[in-house]
């Protein structure tokens, strides 16, 4: 995205981008929706390097599965691909202060069991080790069966009254629209983030491309795929078997371009290909 990228004061948890008067200016106003505005990319990474530096670490202090190493190359390219890290709302451009990721957490694997949101913030000075502390740390809440904020809020909101409740959400995105996210849905609401990943590979499903929502500011949704063998070119040019996982992506194309976004997602597979990589986030 081009603009004179001058910041303004912005909102809580970011800095307005103006862009000057390029036509990207004119983009939130004639493309008003994120669902409007989507581009999805597809990605296959090579998993054998992944799975074989997983085997490798288990068991010791520098041990990762194989959806926190997803989640450490995300955390990476958002913070060396900043772009990537911002959200459009009331037709305004916003830079993220700090990488804000959401996923769903099963509290167990049986086909009653409930689900949960999980909310990790990453701040710029938290490195690899404090990342995977804030993510397990919250994993671990979310499948205690503690009722979390979100829950008790989602709760409060379903015994209004369905007119009741239609007038608090449009009151709350006119709220949201012209000032900043009220203050008991920060740090609470899950939307309100970075970029929200879905694991369908832990129940055994493939990648699947996904919706941005309209609600909150997330511009990025990650769906990650189980991983299988796959019949791909070897080097010697011959047909070869290896293990991969196919990542799909929603983007809004409105707060960056094709050619960033192409630049950004060959990182992610290159970083998921070299998994040392991930501690230097």
């Amino acid at each position: 995205m081009t603009g004179t990228d001058s910041r303004r004061r912005g909102r809580r948890d970011s800095t307005r981008i103006d862009l000057g008067g390029s036509l990207n200016a004119l983009f939130p106003y004639l493309m008003k929706g994120r669902n409007e505005s989507i581009a999805y990319y597809p990605v296959v990474v090579d998993a054998e390097n992944l799975l074989a530096h997983v085997e490798k670490v288990k068991g010791t202090d520098e041990q990762i599965t194989v959806f926190e190493a997803v989640l450490l190359a995300l955390v990476r390219i958002l913070r060396e691909r900043p772009t990537l890290n911002r959200y459009i709302i009331g037709r305004r451009l916003y830079q993220r202060d700090n990488v804000e990721l959401s996923f769903v957490a099963r509290r167990q694997y049986t086909l009653d069991s409930s689900e949960t949101n999980v909310f990790v913030k990453i701040r710029p000075g938290d490195d690899a080790t404090e990342a995977l502390r804030r993510i397990r740390g919250e994993i671990t809440v979310a499948k205690s069966g503690e009722q979390k904020s979100d829950d008790r809020l989602v709760e409060l909101f379903l015994h209004l009254p369905r007119g009741v409740l239609r007038l608090a959400v449009k009151a709350l995105e006119t709220w949201d629209f012209y000032l900043d996210t009220p203050g008991f849905l920060r740090g609470i609401d899950p939307l309100r983030c970075s970029a929200y990943i879905a694991n369908l590979g832990s129940v055994g499903m493939g990648a699947a491309y996904h919706h941005l929502f309209e609600w909150g500011t997330c511009s990025l949704f990650v769906t990650i795929g189980k991983i299988k063998p796959t019949v791909v070119v070897g080097p010697d040019g011959n047909p070869a078997v290896r293990r991969t996982m196919e990542l799909k992506i929603a983007l809004d194309e409105r707060i960056a371009d094709g050619y960033y976004d192409a630049r950004a997602l060959e990182l992610f597979d290159q970083y998921l290909n070299e998994p040392d990589q991930l501690r230097r986030i």
